[in-house]
């Protein structure tokens, strides 16, 4: 099995040289297109980071010292055309977004309460996966969407752009995955004339094998996985308090089960928890979903 799927060693090589390429041209993209991210301070209402960019956190338990706040995501997507080894795929992302500061009003088992609601987001994109070799995928993205925070009465506009690349290394009957992602974004408030900016780079290692548990769709799947996170220019969370933190560095440890039995409209789901620290923000994350 493993030597059906293993790569020649020139083309082994000459792919990781790709991919070990596009991390420093991500770096300078990023520095090039971030330089005015500070604005981001000064607009922002959410108190983690600026709102309008809470769809790229992902769901989670966002706490540091005297601040809690939730963020719930919906996964919504739709395959416009499958991948394949040799053909590429498009696929419409529709994240739709919650944040919530009440958390202490949120009761364990229960859906929270609409009231608690503080934002919301949705940020419609569309992915195109170009399968470079068969262990391979790039995948660029554009995102365009809107956000609106509940307590100002605030509604922004999101436009992101990014790539992202996959790539598959088979170890016996387990698989390594190396994951990179460039992510830019911009935001515009009705109420304000200045922008706001996001960048990022993450690179993550996932570690999948099959367990012994089987049903009509195949093989469960557990996935230990690590994620770094680096924002170039600091991410700034709760900064509308007295004591504001500056995150150049995230890092994420979760395990996540994949290929799960279907159920209510979602099709091989994966999920699992994590979780993400970086100076004094600890995040336990919930996750739908491929981790990175």
């Amino acid at each position: 099995m493993c030597n059906h799927y293993a790569l020649p060693i020139n083309v082994f090589l000459k792919n990781l040289q790709a991919v070990t390429f596009i991390l420093p041209l991500l770096a300078v993209l990023s520095c090039f297109f971030t330089g005015v991210i500070s604005a981001a301070e000064k607009q922002s209402t959410f108190g983690i980071t600026n709102f309008a960019f809470s769809s790229y956190l992902g769901t989670g338990f966002y706490a540091t010292s005297g601040q809690e706040v939730f963020v719930i995501q919906i996964p919504f997507q739709y395959t416009i055309r499958e991948k394949t080894n040799t053909e590429a795929g498009w696929v419409l992302n529709l994240p739709l977004t919650f944040g919530i500061i009440n958390v202490n009003n949120i009761d364990i088992g229960n859906i929270p309460d609409l009231n608690d609601v503080t934002t919301i987001t949705f940020l419609p994109g569309l992915e195109y996966q170009y399968p470079a070799t068969s262990n391979w995928t790039i995948s660029p993205f554009a995102d365009i969407g809107f956000a609106r925070d509940f307590n100002n009465t605030t509604d922004v506009l999101i436009t992101g752009i990014g790539i992202k690349s996959y790539y598959n290394i088979p170890v016996n009957n387990a698989m390594l995955s190396l994951g990179n992602r460039f992510l830019y974004a911009r935001e515009r408030s009705d109420i304000s004339n200045n922008d706001s900016d996001y960048s990022l780079i993450e690179t993550g290692l996932n570690y999948r094998v099959a367990s012994d548990y089987h049903h009509d769709n195949g093989v469960l799947f557990s996935n230990l996985y690590y994620i770094n996170f680096y924002y170039p220019n600091n991410l700034v969370f709760f900064e509308q308090t007295p004591n504001p933190i500056r995150v150049g560095v995230e890092h994420e440890v979760g395990i996540t089960f994949s290929n799960i039995p279907d159920f209510l409209f979602f099709e091989k789901p994966e999920i699992g928890v994590g979780v993400r620290f970086g100076n004094d923000l600890n995040v336990f994350r919930i996750v739908f979903g491929s981790p990175f």
